[in-house]
């Protein structure tokens, strides 16, 4: 069993995870519905902190909001002409996705309040 301390360790380390399915779910909602458009999206974003996640971070991510029924997946052709098939997501439970996305904002949110002291302490 974890004590408190190793469980606010394992919290810390899990961030990445979080701030990625957030902004999956943000994209979704707002129509960019297929992995590797998500990737490219959080890539250029994030490109000038230095922040580039790979396939297996976003693809991770995804297979457990699907497997927790936050999402749903669907195939589709790419084109009408095409052999070519991608899953496209979308919300399958808005309700879930809300407190996936209230309660991830405020770890973000303690996340940051946290790396504010850490600098503030070591800058000085």
């Amino acid at each position: 069993m974890m004590n408190e301390k190793q469980r606010a360790t394992s919290r810390f380390l899990i961030k990445q995870r979080l701030f990625i399915k957030l902004y999956l779910l943000k994209y979704i909602e707002d129509g960019r519905l297929y992995g590797i458009q998500m990737l490219e999206q959080i890539r250029d974003r994030f490109q000038s902190e230095g922040y580039k996640p790979n396939h297996a971070d976003i693809y991770r991510a995804l297979h457990e909001l699907v497997d927790s029924g936050v999402i749903k997946a669907s195939k589709r052709k790419l084109t009408e002409d095409s052999y070519q098939e991608i899953l496209i997501y979308y919300i399958r439970d808005t309700q879930k996705a809300a407190i996936i996305k209230e309660q991830g904002i405020k770890e973000l949110k303690d996340s940051a309040a946290l790396l504010k002291k850490a600098l503030d302490d070591l800058e000085d």
